[in-house]
């Protein structure tokens, strides 16, 4: 499985949706440099989303803006179907997905259904393993999965 980056998120402020930018800096063990939650929790330095979680809020009649689940890297695969200690080589850096990201009450702002639709797919967490830039459609390479 492999895949393309659609779009790049930085959350400046508070609220969602976060930002779109052209180019993320990860940094190794911190996250997203510039990023609100950048520094907090190495093994939730950056939430991955894949667009099957937009698509499925689509279909359920929910319009979403991208960067509306919060997520710093949005793919065009589902990054739930790989389980966590999954690393992916995205640009000039190295994640390791380290969870499944909580579905908060924040998403709520947009439809009071979409906690419940997205719950256990709104994306995952992931460590920065090794620091680079990351712009849009860069490729993805999974390179290992987790046994």
């Amino acid at each position: 499985m492999s895949g393309k980056v659609v779009s790049l998120h930085l959350g400046l402020g508070s609220g969602l949706p976060k930002p779109q930018v052209k180019v993320l800096e990860l940094v190794a063990g911190f996250g997203a440099k510039g990023d609100r939650h950048a520094g907090k929790d190495p093994d939730r330095a950056v939430l991955v989303a894949g667009l099957p979680a937009y698509d499925k809020a689509k279909e359920a009649g929910i319009e979403l803006p991208l960067g509306a689940l919060g997520e710093n890297l949005l793919l065009d695969l589902d990054p739930h179907a790989l389980p966590p200690g999954t690393r992916l080589r995205i640009g000039e850096a190295l994640l390791e997905f380290s969870y499944v990201c909580t579905v908060c009450s924040s998403l709520s702002q947009f439809d009071l259904r979409l906690p419940k639709l997205l719950y256990g797919g709104r994306g995952l967490y992931a460590r920065v393993l090794e620091g680079g830039l990351v712009r849009v459609r860069d490729p993805v390479r999974i390179l290992a999965t987790a046994e």
